[in-house]
């Protein structure tokens, strides 16, 4: 007498995609975009506003949208401190650098439905 053990590794594969579409990928996005714009550049608000409008956290789109936004993205010069004292160039760089535990640990606890 043996045992047969069958597994399906599409249907597992498809079965985490769904876990992870329907539980995780939106409010993970949405915490990412709100640690990113702590460190976004601002002046007007523009920018912020701008990501705010165009991201897509049911895609993991996180956009930017503005004229200037590439630029002000990878121009190393900061943003005035007073309205944003923690903006930085690269700032969604920044943000993985500082918040990437958090967010792994955001995202265990979604996908384990926490």
């Amino acid at each position: 007498m043996g045992v047969r053990i069958e597994f399906n590794r599409a249907a597992a594969k498809q079965k985490i995609a769904d876990r992870w579409d329907g539980r995780v990928l939106a409010p993970l996005s949405e915490q990412i975009l709100k640690d990113c714009n702590q460190y976004c550049k601002e002046d007007t608000g523009a920018l912020i506003a701008s990501s705010q409008a165009h991201s897509r956290p049911r895609e993991g789109k996180l956009i930017w949208r503005t004229p200037y936004a590439r630029k002000q993205y990878y121009v190393i010069r900061t943003a005035s401190a007073v309205i944003n004292p923690g903006a930085r160039w690269r700032w969604a760089h920044h943000a993985k650098s500082v918040h990437l535990k958090d967010w792994q640990k955001l995202a265990q606890k979604l996908y384990n439905g926490g």
